[in-house]
């Protein structure tokens, strides 16, 4: 899912959600703990941001032309980042073991 910012916000969040649970850079924790955390965290930056939560695609994840399809978004591909990206990113994940039961 993508933080997407109302008109005139900045901001650019994504994560992956599935029942209660949550997960993004910080590792696992519940849906609506993370999802208040970071609005309340964005408005203390920018008073009055908002945003949707708007899902996406998996493949445009890693697409830079599919996020381009969708308004407001533009995501780099692992490729276009110094070295590979993804080797990286798989191991980030696999400090956070395995996920809770949804």
């Amino acid at each position: 899912f993508w933080f997407k910012p109302f008109d005139g916000f900045t901001g650019n969040h994504i994560v992956v959600i599935w029942g209660d649970w949550a997960f993004d850079y910080h590792g696992y924790s519940k849906r609506t703990v993370l999802i208040d955390h970071y609005f309340k965290r964005a408005r203390q930056r920018w008073p009055g941001w908002d945003a949707e939560l708007q899902s996406l695609p998996r493949d445009v994840l890693v697409s830079e032309n599919k996020s381009k399809e969708i308004s407001g978004l533009w995501l780099r591909e692992p490729d276009q980042f110094l070295h590979n990206a993804l080797p990286r990113a798989e191991r980030y994940l696999d400090r956070f073991g395995p996920p809770p039961d949804a």
